[in-house]
């Protein structure tokens, strides 16, 4: 029975959605299957469907099928007033909508960052830039993340630092799930160092642990994710300086960043300022040749950790 009114309803509303004039009750017993042969059962199911429809906010005209017969009612829906308008994206907008999708490709949201994406896909246009199909690193822990997010409870996990040479124990209180430049963060608070801290999630051994406590230090009520970025970008929040010696001429990407620079004969001395050092080590391993860290040690280190780890990926155990 339920089955039987459902396809009635949908038959109406399709009838009535596709009505140039209002259409009145003998037509529309006529075209829609279901309402039966009794006048009597037509009248009392039409009503039914009728207080259902406008139940549902779907707005149901009433009005004269013309002007000189007003005794006579008449009902259509009038597509403009229920019918979401056509969204036009431009080219710019339908590649963030791609990115977003490829971002969650990998968590519960899959299918329907999919089905997003076929339906963005679908909009052809020659001047939609091609994106990769997968661009963030460390999507394997954003579900728990975002679970332990909404849920307001702590979290613990393995972690290893640029300066790590093992994992370390962390236990955080989550704040919020951050993509990057290609990387998804946690950022939240480090109840052991007892400040706010970022975590890239492609770093975290294992599995993360989500706790039955609730988190000791909430997010503050104006707290606001896209400071923190903007803080790494504009070094607001730098208290580091590299020392670093690069020969003349090369180096480019190092120097744009430097806030000082010595000319010297064999090599330039750059005075370099960083919030965090995943900031430089890329940027310094990928010239080891031309470039030296002079300073801080521990950002020489994390250089030479890279560069080690990646030799022997590429050595192939030899």
């Amino acid at each position: 029975m339920a089955k039987a009114r459902t396809e009635r309803m949908l038959n109406l509303l399709f009838v009535l959605l596709n009505a140039s004039v209002p259409l009145t009750r003998e037509q529309i017993r006529d075209r829609v299957p279901g309402y039966g042969d009794s006048n009597d059962a037509f009248e009392r199911m039409f009503e039914r469907d009728k207080a259902a429809l406008r139940e549902l906010a779907i707005p149901l005209e009433t009005k004269p099928v013309d002007l000189f017969h007003d005794d006579v009612l008449g009902y259509r829906i009038d597509r403009s007033d229920w019918l979401m308008p056509e969204i036009v994206l431009t080219a710019q907008e339908r590649t963030y909508l791609s990115l977003a999708a490829s971002a969650w490709q990998s968590a519960q949201l899959s299918t329907a960052a999919k089905q997003a994406v076929r339906r963005i896909d679908a909009q052809e246009s020659d001047d939609l830039p091609v994106v990769p199909v997968s661009l963030a690193k460390g999507r394997r822990h954003i579900t728990e993340i975002l679970e332990s997010i909404t849920d307001n409870k702590t979290i613990a996990f393995d972690y290893v630092g640029l300066l790590d040479a093992k994992p370390v124990r962390r236990t955080v209180d989550p704040w919020r799930a951050l993509l990057h430049s290609g990387h998804w963060y946690l950022i939240g608070f480090d109840q052991d160092k007892g400040e706010l801290r970022s975590f890239r999630t492609d770093r975290i051994v294992g599995d993360i642990t989500i706790t039955k406590d609730a988190i000791l230090e909430p997010a503050p009520t104006d707290f606001e994710v896209h400071d923190i970025v903007a803080q790494w970008e504009s070094g607001e929040a730098v208290t580091l300086q590299a020392k670093l010696l690069v020969r003349p001429g090369r180096g480019a990407s190092l120097r744009l960043l430097a806030s000082e620079c010595n000319i010297g004969s064999e090599w330039d001395e750059l005075t370099v300022p960083y919030f965090h050092e995943s900031q430089l080590v890329g940027l310094i391993a990928g010239a080891c040749d031309v470039v030296r860290v002079v300073e801080p040690i521990a950002l020489h280190d994390a250089v030479s950790r890279v560069i080690v780890t990646t030799l022997k990926a590429h050595s192939n155990g030899e």
